[in-house]
């Protein structure tokens, strides 16, 4: 299959400060505002009004916007939501925080009187159920409810290799975390024989030789997986055997 470059379909009107910017790197480590989150606390954006994503595999597609619009809509005329696991042909599928966020309100106010475990396996409109969604607002908010970078990622479980990455860095609150996603494959992904693709997202403000890392979550635990940054984009490797909630971090400058 010839590899696509889909563009996320983002919501005409942001939130203000969404936009990832040279700026918001070269100002220091302090948290920013996240996507859900009154105004007047800390932000997380997302990289860029526009951004895009493309992966290294010719037979992977990756797919970053809702998955109820164009040619992903379960029948033709329809807008009901096709799950990731009826699209015939291989998808990574990236949900990112403002689309987690969105999607799980609407099931919310459709929903009133519901409990989290009632509604976990309602599927919606990003393509994702609202359980799966949860698992990135709950990262977000994870993140807004600790004092810095450094405790963020100090209160998962690591394995030896991750501690001693973080201890290299001498301190995570060096790094901001830009965004959080959910990244998921369908089976037609997960039964190829790959076990490493590498997937690039626009990240505008981001130079080459900039400091990125990118970490997967599971469960408790965290994990860094391997990273570079290019111009104006991060780069970072998957197994679409293994994935879960990711988070990409950017150093301060100097």
């Amino acid at each position: 299959m010839k590899k696509k470059l889909l563009s996320v379909l983002l919501a005409g009107v942001m939130l203000a400060g969404l936009a990832f910017s040279a700026a918001a790197v070269n100002e220091g480590p302090d948290k920013e505002l996240l996507p859900g989150q009154e105004q007047d606390s800390e932000m997380i954006p997302s990289p860029g009004i526009d951004p895009t994503a493309t992966t290294d595999d010719d037979e992977i597609e990756v797919v970053t916007d809702n998955v109820v619009t164009g040619g992903y809509i379960l029948e033709k005329g329809t807008a009901e939501p096709r799950p990731l696991g009826q699209i015939d042909y291989p998808v990574i599928k990236i949900t990112t925080t403002d689309m987690s966020r969105d999607s799980n309100r609407k099931i919310d106010a459709a929903n009133p009187a519901a409990t989290d475990k009632e509604k976990s396996g309602m599927m919606t409109e990003s393509g994702l159920s609202y359980g799966q969604n949860k698992r990135v607002n709950d990262t977000v908010d994870r993140y807004v409810g600790t004092s810095s970078t450094e405790d963020f990622v100090g209160s998962y479980e690591m394995g030896l290799f991750d501690k001693a990455v973080t201890k290299a860095e001498s301190s995570m609150d060096n790094y901001r975390v830009i965004q959080v996603m959910d990244i998921s494959a369908n089976s037609l992904a997960t039964g190829a024989d790959k076990s490493s693709v590498t997937i690039t997202m626009s990240a505008p403000g981001v130079k080459t030789g900039s400091r990125v890392m990118v970490a997967r979550i599971r469960d408790n635990s965290m994990e860094f997986v391997a990273s570079s940054a290019g111009n104006g984009t991060i780069s970072f490797t998957v197994n679409p055997h293994n994935l879960g909630v990711y988070v990409l971090m950017v150093g301060a400058e100097g």
